[in-house]
């Protein structure tokens, strides 16, 4: 193809939505009526993150797409765009494939188009890229970290552990969630509240919520969050990923195939570990459905060739 078409095509776009699309929505350009669908996603009851994550869907369709005219798109142009993500960033590429077939639809509940050009494209297979977390790791990060960094990332790291939640929830955990013998956790991605007993114990380490947030007490300047800085103020996001990831590549080589345990992967080690015990984890992670706890659930190769044992009822 030609690039010096581009501006003419794209200045041809412009023209028509200026003119015929003044009376007829299908002329008009999709970078148009992402305008009106970002006043329709302001009006959802969604959270902060999930937000965010649909905006940056939305910001791949516009910069690809947003040029062309709305009814004038094809299958094939948005599935383009999705193969691309997904020979990189799959996970981004389901992402805008859900926002694709969300926009479009939306578009023709609106009237500016008669049919969604994304409604039956396939989701991109996902290649799982990232390595779970085994206990014995988890031992070494967090032996290591005791020794060598801030005091509040190894609380941090069994924070993390206990509780199951994400990094998110916990950096803005306090002391005045702590009520009823509870630990109150209402989590930022999906707004789920949970109400988590002080005498929750993970048998695995011989460690339970109490003493986990007991360990939090006085250990730096401040007394509302469990975890803070020297200065007495929660660190940011990033920190509790980078420290992690600090710790980690001390104690533990690079992962022969895909990409190396994330902070994220020590909700999932929580998760079976509480699951061996008998406990709740759907209620734990605060999931809807069961379906997605058990995604947390799978090891990912790790119990392969191990013996499983048949308990008995007593």
């Amino acid at each position: 193809s030609n690039p010096l078409c581009t501006p003419v095509k794209f200045s041809v776009s412009k023209i028509v939505a200026a003119t015929i699309g003044l009376v007829a929505p299908r002329y008009r350009t999709l970078g148009q009526w992402c305008g009106t669908y970002r006043q329709i996603l302001a009006g959802r009851p969604i959270s902060g993150k999930t937000r965010a994550n649909r905006a940056s869907a939305l910001g791949h369709i516009e910069r690809a797409l947003g040029g062309r005219l709305v009814g004038a798109i094809r299958p094939h142009e948005v599935a383009r765009l999705v193969q691309q993500l997904a020979a990189t960033t799959p996970q981004c590429a389901k992402r805008v494939l859900f926002e694709a077939r969300d926009v479009f639809g939306e578009a023709v509940n609106y009237g500016w188009i008669d049919r969604n050009p994304a409604a039956a494209l396939k989701v991109p297979v996902v290649r799982i890229r990232r390595a779970r977390l085994t206990l014995d790791q988890w031992r070494k990060i967090h032996a290591w970290s005791l020794d060598n960094q801030p005091l509040w990332v190894s609380r941090m790291l069994m924070l993390a552990l206990i509780t199951a939640q994400r990094r998110s929830d916990l950096r803005k955990m306090r002391f005045a969630d702590v009520w009823d013998d509870h630990l109150h956790i209402e989590q930022d991605k999906t707004g789920a509240r949970l109400a988590l007993p002080l005498a929750l114990r993970l048998d695995a380490i011989g460690v339970g919520l109490a003493e986990a947030i007991d360990a939090c007490i006085d250990y730096a300047a401040g007394d509302e969050h469990l975890l803070r800085k020297s200065t007495g103020r929660p660190p940011v996001l990033a920190s509790l990923s980078a420290r992690f990831e600090e710790a980690r590549e001390a104690v533990m080589p690079a992962p022969a195939h895909g990409l190396p345990a994330s902070l994220h992967e020590i909700r999932s080690l929580s998760e079976r570990l509480y699951r061996e015990q008998g406990i709740d984890t759907q209620t734990l992670l605060g999931h809807k459905h069961q379906a997605m706890t058990d995604l947390y659930n799978d090891d990912r190769g790790l119990s392969a060739g191990k013996w499983k044992t048949l308990a008995l009822q007593s």
